[in-house]
């Protein structure tokens, strides 16, 4: 809806007019990538995204607003003042995201994609919902697609680490699960054993596909001895 923007001037139903499409985009487009993030039980999944989308559509609209308040006046503002926070300060929110452990970095995709979701909702601020919904969704089929292509084509070269707590006085179990990461077709890395009092903490690094990591980490926790199981 096209409006003379001039906000000082708008009645309360002008704004909910000018307001309420652009959130409910935000929230559909913010959903539609949330969603696929929850079904991978990542850190940002539905509620953060769309919150993000909501948040970044908000601050461009009123961006836009603020710029135009005084424009009869002579006095032109730079809506995109706002809008170029937006882009550094979602940084903030990629950072926390981002995990570094054990010399391995997680969640960059994540922290990627916060930063999208972000400009998503800057294209619903500036009026242009077509547009978010189509990145929305090419967002969606490059996180699918290329998380196919790394399990069916890459196959071995994906990376993972898991913690072991166990009872491992005689040694064995190291055996067991080294055996267990050849039978779900697992290539070991790193394998760093720290002993503490009748316990040991095993940190296994290897390489893999998902769908034998998933199947490595349900055989673990039926090993005699093994009393928990962290994926890292």
């Amino acid at each position: 809806m096209v409006m003379n923007i001039v906000s000082s001037h708008w009645t309360l139903l002008e704004l909910v007019q000018f307001f309420w499409p652009k959130i409910l985009f935000s929230v559909l487009c913010g959903g539609i990538v949330g969603l696929e993030r929850e079904l991978k039980s990542k850190p940002a999944g539905i509620k953060t995204n769309i919150l993000i989308c909501v948040g970044a559509a908000l601050y461009t609209s009123v961006s836009i607003l603020l710029s135009s308040s005084y424009a009869q006046n002579g006095y032109y503002g730079d809506p995109a003042r706002i809008a170029a926070q937006i882009v550094s300060g979602i940084g903030f929110l990629g950072g926390g995201a981002i995990i570094q452990s054990r010399g391995s970095v997680q969640g960059l995709t994540t922290a990627a994609t916060i930063w999208v979701v972000a400009a998503i909702g800057i294209c619903v601020g500036i009026g242009h919902p077509d547009i978010a919904i189509l990145s929305s969704v090419t967002v969606v089929l490059v996180l699918v697609a290329i998380g196919y292509f790394e399990d069916r084509v890459l196959g071995r070269s994906i990376p993972f680490q898991c913690e072991i707590l166990a009872d491992d006085l005689s040694g064995s179990l190291r055996a067991m699960i080294q055996q267990a990461l050849s039978r779900n077709d697992l290539v070991l890395e790193d394998f760093d054993v720290r002993r503490s009092g009748n316990e040991h903490a095993m940190f296994i690094k290897y390489n893999g596909n998902r769908n034998n990591n998933k199947k490595f980490l349900i055989e673990l926790w039926g090993t005699p001895g093994v009393k928990e199981v962290r994926h890292v």
